[in-house]
């Protein structure tokens, strides 16, 4: 029997984590999922539109490489809320949506590890060496460095953005390939680790590379304006989200390369098919204060949409769009 992820509640529980700041001209883009990525795409060709580098220049001369605190994260559960009054009348609208049976424990880790070993095999055909996790585990520095850090699957929720009137989150699982320790912020460098990793990479005399991965399955969105009516909206699109997917190094100098998606992948077959929105009965609630002189109506109607799930290829999509992200980071890396 496979194990499943259950859907957590997601705007009731505290944010662990929270999306990556961009800076300069290589801000992610907002998802546009008219604009479809066709695996087939030279990796060269797909950088100008797909990638964002910063410190380039760090990447010559890299001959040893540690990975560590590597994630692939996996979103599986959306929710909106939306509010807006006028007078004595308040709108509220939410909407939720989850992966059809959630996700599978083992097929999830399957992903994950086939992406690092991908991320391995290249390294390695490019003449970097790839210090053996053996010898970085046995490194007393980092053996305490990755106390504090988790190991094999996590789930979380955590907050996304959502226009004024309204509230987003989503609940997203963390998989470590081959179980490794990751840190919550995984895929980044947090300046107060930085020295951590600096001495660290001189016994070891490589430069370490981090990196995330966040495989989304729609948009929330969420709003309400003063005498409008509030809107909230879960869309089911599978895509491989820009900005927060990321690669970073750090060694002996210090913080080293970048380089992260700046525009999102979207696969041109789509496992979610979502059905036609059937509206129920509509439940109408009339409060009053003590004395009679403001009264309140609230009008609550739940509408549902049926969700069509191909399994296959979501795994597949998801194996795909980490291949390609990560052959359109090599040509950077191989460049230098």
């Amino acid at each position: 029997m496979r194990a499943r992820l259950a859907l957590l509640s997601l705007l009731t529980l505290p944010v662990v984590a929270g999306a990556l700041t961009l800076g300069g001209g290589g801000d992610a883009r907002p998802l546009d999922p008219t604009q479809t990525f066709d695996f087939a795409t030279d990796p060269a060709a797909a950088a100008g539109t797909y990638l964002a580098t910063q410190a380039e220049g760090k990447l010559k001369g890299i001959k040893r490489v540690a990975i560590t605190n590597f994630c692939v994260q996996f979103v599986y559960g959306k929710e909106a809320r939306a509010s807006s009054s006028g007078y004595w009348i308040e709108y509220t609208q939410t909407a939720t949506g989850a992966i059809p049976g959630g996700l599978s424990k083992e097929k999830v880790q399957a992903v994950a590890d086939a992406y690092l070993d991908r991320i391995e095999a290249d390294l390695r055909a490019a003449g970097i060496e790839i210090v053996p996790y053996e010898e970085l585990a046995a490194n007393d520095l980092y053996q305490k460095f990755t106390a504090k850090y988790d190991t094999g699957i996590r789930t979380a929720t955590r907050e996304v953005p959502a226009a004024k009137g309204g509230a987003a989150g989503e609940a997203v699982v963390y998989v470590s390939p081959r179980g490794r320790p990751f840190a919550q912020d995984c895929g980044t460098i947090s300046p107060a680790s930085t020295s951590t990793f600096v001495r660290m990479s001189y016994p070891l005399n490589a430069e370490f590379l981090t990196g995330s991965a966040v495989i989304d399955l729609g948009q929330a969105s969420a709003g309400g304006k003063l005498f409008e009516q509030a809107k909230a909206d879960v869309q089911f699109l599978e895509y491989l989200r820009a900005g927060e997917s990321q690669y970073q190094f750090v060694g002996k100098t210090g913080p080293g390369a970048r380089l992260w998606l700046k525009q999102s992948i979207v696969p041109a077959q789509n496992p979610f098919v979502v059905g036609d929105p059937q509206k129920g009965e509509t439940t109408k609630t009339t409060e009053s204060n003590a004395g009679g002189t403001r009264v309140s109506t609230t009008r609550s109607t739940v509408t549902t949409q049926s969700v069509e799930f191909n399994e296959g290829l979501y795994y597949e999509n998801a194996s795909k769009m980490l291949e390609a992200m990560h052959r359109i980071f090599m040509t950077k890396i191989v460049a230098k």
